[in-house]
C-alpha cells in the first residue's frame, strides 16, 4: 500500500530517520514502537501529510482511504454527540436526500428515469446497511462507553478525553482502508480497551498504531515497526515476539562489537610494535591495510532509562486524607457519597471509564474545585505533589532547563541538569523548546519536578499516558518505593497492579 523510500528526516540538529526504506502492505496490523523522542508521532505526521520529509519519498500505491485519529481536530461544538457520529455516514445521507428528491420530482412529472434512478439509490442504501445506521452507531458508542455521556450532549461541553473518544468512534464507524491511531487507549478503561481489541481483530483493512501498552499490542498486531538508531526495522509477530527478536539482535550486535574491538586492538598493538622494525615493517603495513578495511560496527546507544526517585518529607500524622459524604461535579453531581480514608504510606489507585469524574475527584481533594457537598479533611502540614495529565506550558518556546530555572531559581544549573538527566532527558533535550519535545519527554520534565520537591503525598493523574515501556517500569518502581501516600489515577491495570492492590472504582451517579 505504501512505500517509504530513502527517508531522511530530522528536527533542528536532531536526526530522527536516516535512509529508511520500508513498506506497509495490505493486511499489515502494525504496532509502531520506540523510546520517547525517536520519532513515532513524526512518522504519523509524514504519513498523513501534515509534515513533509526532508529527503526521500512516501509513495501511496493506488487509491485507498486513510483515517487518522487527530485529538485536536476541530469539530462543530453545537452538534450533539449523536449528530456528530452521524457525520461518519454523510455520503449515505447525501444519497438518501438525492433519492428523495428524484422520487418526488419523478412522481410529479411522471419521469420514469428519475423514479428508476431513485429506486437504484434506495437499493444501494439497503446494500450499504443505511437503515441500520442508528443501531451501528449505538453499538460502537456503547463499546467505547460514549453512551454514558448521553447522546444529546453537545460536543462543546465534552472534556478533552471525552471528545477524543467520540472522534475515535466516528473514525471507526468510517472504517477506512488504512487506519492510523496514536495512543488510542489513553482515554479508555479496561472494558473499552477490550472492545477496541475486538474491533481491530475483526477490522478488514490495514492499521498502524502507536502505543506503549504492550499488552494491547500483543492482542492486535501481526507486525511491529521499531524505531531504533535512526532506522525503522520491521519485525514479524506481536510485541512479545518482537521483544524476543530485538533482544537477540541487540545481544548479537554487542557480541560482534566486542569481537571486533578485540581484533582491532590486536592489529593496533602489532602495528605499534612492528612498524618501526625493518624486518617486520612489511607485515605491519599489511596489518594496517586490514585495519583500514574494517567497517566499524556502531554501538547500540539506546535511549537513557530514567532513574525516578521521589523525595519524601516525613509527616507525623497517621490519617492523611478523609472524605465525609463527599459529592463532586460541576453543574450536576458526577459521584456522590464518597467516604474514604487514606493512611500515611498507603497507595490508592482510582480506576473507571473516562468521564466518570476521576480527575474531578482529585481536583476536589486538592481544593482546585469546590465540593458540591460533604467534606475533604487533609492532615495538617500536608505537602502534596501533583502530576496533571494535560501537557500545557505557559510558553512552549522555553527550554526544559529554562522552565526548571523558573520553578527553582535558587538551584544551580548543574543540579537542575542532574535531576533532568535522572528523569531520562539528554543534554540536547534540555536546550530544545519544550513544545518541540515528544509527549513522553514533556512528561519526564513534569515528573522531574516531583523528584526535586519534598512531599508527603503524591497525586498522579494518568502519568503513563505518553511514556515508553522502560520509563513506565522506572516510574512504577519509584511510586512503590516512595515512603509517603499516593493517589494514582490510571487506566492501565497492569501498571496499577505493579504498584498497589488498593483500587477504588467509583460508581457513576444516575440522575
Amino acid at each position: 500500500m505504501i512505500e517509504i523510500k530513502d527517508l531522511t528526516h530530522g528536527f533542528g540538529d536532531k536526526t530522527l530517520y536516516k535512509d529508511v526504506n520500508i513498506t506497509i502492505n495490505k493486511g499489515d496490523k502494525i504496532g509502531l514502537v520506540g523510546a520517547n523522542g525517536t520519532g513515532k508521532s513524526t512518522l504519523i505526521s509524514l504519513l498523513n501529510g501534515t509534515q513533509l520529509c526532508d529527503k526521500g519519498q512516501i509513495i501511496f500505491q493506488g487509491k485507498f482511504s486513510v483515517g487518522y485519529l487527530d485529538q485536536y481536530a476541530s469539530v462543530d461544538g453545537n452538534k450533539t454527540i449523536y449528530e456528530y457520529l452521524c457525520t461518519a455516514f454523510q455520503d449515505l445521507f447525501n444519497l438518501e436526500r438525492q433519492a428523495e428528491k428524484l422520487s418526488n420530482e419523478g412522481a410529479i412529472s411522471q419521469d420514469m428515469k428519475k423514479i428508476e434512478r431513485a429506486s437504484q439509490i434506495y437499493e444501494e442504501l439497503v446494500n450499504k446497511d443505511f437503515y441500520s445506521i442508528e443501531s451501528t452507531i449505538k453499538k460502537y458508542a456503547s463499546g467505547l462507553g460514549i453512551d454514558l455521556f448521553g447522546y444529546d450532549k453537545l460536543m462543546k461541553t465534552l472534556s478533552g478525553g471525552q471528545a477524543t473518544k467520540v472522534i475515535l468512534c466516528k473514525l471507526l464507524l468510517q472504517s477506512p482502508d488504512f487506519l492510523i491511531l496514536d495512543e488510542p487507549t489513553n482515554h479508555l478503561d479496561e472494558v473499552h480497551i477490550d472492545w477496541l481489541v475486538s474491533y481491530l481483530n475483526e477490522f478488514k483493512g490495514t492499521f498502524l498504531i502507536v502505543s506503549h501498552d504492550t499488552k494491547f499490542l500483543d492482542k492486535i498486531c501481526n507486525t511491529i515497526f521499531s524505531v531504533e538508531f535512526n532506522k525503522i526495522v520491521r519485525y514479524t509477530g506481536n510485541y512479545s515476539q518482537f521483544l524476543k527478536q530485538h533482544n537477540e539482535k541487540v545481544a548479537l550486535q554487542e557480541k560482534n562489537i566486542k569481537s571486533q574491538e578485540k581484533k582491532i586492538e590486536k592489529l593496533e598493538e602489532y602495528i605499534a610494535k612492528n612498524s618501526c622494525r625493518t624486518n617486520t615493517a612489511r607485515q605491519a603495513q599489511s596489518r594496517q591495510k586490514q585495519l583500514d578495511k574494517i567497517v566499524r560496527l556502531e554501538k547500540l546507544n539506546e535511549a537513557p532509562v530514567p532513574k525516578f526517585k521521589f523525595a519524601y518529607s516525613p509527616i507525623r500524622a497517621n490519617l492523611i486524607l478523609q472524605t465525609k459524604d463527599l459529592s463532586i461535579g460541576y453543574d450536576y453531581p458526577l459521584i456522590v457519597d464518597i467516604n474514604m480514608k487514606l493512611l500515611n504510606g498507603e497507595k490508592l489507585a482510582i480506576m473507571g471509564f473516562n468521564g466518570l469524574g476521576k480527575t474531578t475527584l482529585i481536583k476536589t481533594i486538592l481544593g482546585l474545585i469546590p465540593a458540591l457537598s460533604g467534606q475533604v479533611v487533609l492532615a495538617n502540614n500536608l505537602k502534596i505533589g501533583y502530576y496533571e495529565q494535560i501537557l500545557n506550558w505557559e510558553n512552549e518556546e522555553l527550554t526544559a532547563l529554562q522552565i526548571m530555572r523558573n520553578y527553582y531559581p535558587k538551584l544551580e544549573d548543574k543540579v537542575l541538569r542532574g535531576y533532568l538527566a535522572k528523569a531520562g532527558l539528554t543534554s540536547k533535550h534540555l536546550l530544545q523548546p519544550i513544545g518541540s519535545l515528544s509527549g513522553g519527554e514533556q512528561s519526564k520534565v513534569k515528573l522531574c519536578r516531583l523528584m526535586i520537591e519534598k512531599n508527603n503525598m503524591l497525586i498522579l493523574d494518568e502519568p503513563t499516558n505518553h511514556i515508553d515501556v522502560k520509563s513506565k517500569q522506572a516510574l512504577a518502581s519509584a511510586i512503590k518505593n516512595f515512603e509517603g501516600t499516593v493517589i494514582l489515577v490510571s487506566h492501565e491495570l497492569d501498571f496499577v497492579k505493579s504498584v498497589t492492590d488498593n483500587i477504588f472504582r467509583p460508581s457513576i451517579y444516575k440522575k
